[in-house]
């Protein structure tokens, strides 16, 4: 009796685990007025919002920057040709290195120095004849709505609330202390700016995307432009150091130099006739003063150039691979959302009709079986 139930039990499961794929097809099919309604629907719905989106533009730009070892050889060069010794050149530890470029593109700092970026809209040259202007405004401007009108609605929601006009925007004082407002604009063009490096061959690639493809180009061309200042300037700090400190020292050396020399002329003028010892032996003290005067201005002279040089030398280079190029296809194509919203009525009705339907049937049945159960109990 125990086996047979077992084998009762098999069957009736097996049963249950399988899927009538014909009777779900002959569904569907009787069903095909509704699908292609539906789907209809979706594409209307689809339509509707691809003429209300924002169209985005994509701009893209390629840097090779230079990752050799810095080396020292034209400074060596120049060094011995001076005849003396090379200062410090050698590979050294660089905290600034090409895998922070998207670090130092995400950072606040560097964010904020764009908001006062200049920008000009897109306008085709048969919108000129038409008598189109383009707009000229800021990234700060551009990206918060403040360089385009306000809609009826914002401004009957100001009305209703009583809320006060925004100031326009006149800078920032503290980059590192910004409003709610700011942070937002300054969030907003974090999304937009994305940079990539190629740890093998240290391509650095630029990409920036805004609504107009004017707007891209030019924010694409100012962050390629900033992040080279940006870099160059962190490389040639401490040499530019260096050599602010030996054009302070070679000056100095030439005021000694300069009192020297005319202190050992008035000696060499007053005592011409004059055949005293104590007289000799002052002025040559006075000419050996005047020539150690002269080789320190020489040797500062000389690190001063070698200190200028070395800024060349750590001032990094970059070539533009590929540069910003005005875009003629925007990155969201409003016939694929179409497209998208139609085969998502299509699948989500043909899944309702085919499977969803007889689900919902019989969860609803098996509810009512089980309270009609629970109730005689």
């Amino acid at each position: 009796m125990e086996q047979y139930e077992i084998n009762n039990t098999f069957p009736e499961e097996s049963d249950e685990l399988q899927i009538d794929w014909m009777g779900i097809v002959s569904k569907v099919l009787k069903k095909w007025k509704q699908i292609f309604i539906i789907s209809f629907i979706f594409g209307v719905l689809g339509i509707v919002s691809a003429l209300v989106m924002t169209r985005q533009w994509g701009v893209t730009l390629t840097l090779a920057p230079e990752i050799q070892s810095r080396s020292s050889s034209s400074l060596s060069s120049l060094t011995s040709m001076l005849g003396l010794s090379p200062m410090q050149m050698g590979p050294t530890t660089d905290a600034m290195n090409i895998t922070l470029f998207p670090e130092i593109c995400k950072s606040t700092p560097f964010l904020t120095a764009l908001l006062d970026v200049p920008l000009t809209s897109y306008v085709s040259e048969e919108m000129r004849e038409e008598g189109m202007k383009p707009l000229h405004t800021t990234v700060y401007k551009h990206l918060s709505g403040e360089d385009r009108p306000k809609s009826a609605f914002a401004k009957w929601m100001e009305e209703l609330f009583n809320k006060e006009p925004k100031e326009p925007y006149t800078g920032l004082d503290n980059p590192t202390e910004l409003t709610f407002e700011q942070g937002l604009v300054v969030k907003s063009l974090r999304d937009r700016i994305s940079c990539t490096v190629d740890s093998k061959t240290g391509i650095t690639t630029i990409q920036v995307v805004m609504d107009d493809k004017m707007m891209a180009k030019q924010l694409a061309d100012t962050v390629c432009t900033r992040l080279q200042i940006y870099v160059s300037e962190y490389r040639t700090r401490k040499a530019t150091a260096d050599y602010n400190y030996y054009v302070m020292l070679a000056n100095e050396a030439h005021e000694e130099m300069v009192k020297a020399q005319a202190a050992y002329a008035a000696s060499v003028d007053y005592d011409r006739s004059v055949i005293l010892q104590s007289a000799n032996s002052e002025k040559d003290r006075l000419k050996q003063e005047a020539t150690l005067a002269n080789q320190i201005y020489s040797q500062m002279a000389q690190q001063r150039e070698l200190a200028r040089a070395k800024i060349q030398e750590e001032r990094p280079v970059y070539a533009v691979v590929q540069p910003a190029v005005l875009p003629q296809v925007p990155m969201n194509s409003r016939t694929k959302r179409v497209l998208i919203w139609g085969f998502l009525g299509f699948f989500l009705s043909l899944a309702w009709y085919g499977f969803g339907e007889d689900f919902l049937k019989k969860m609803c049945t098996d509810i009512k079986v089980k309270l009609n159960v629970e109730d005689e109990a």
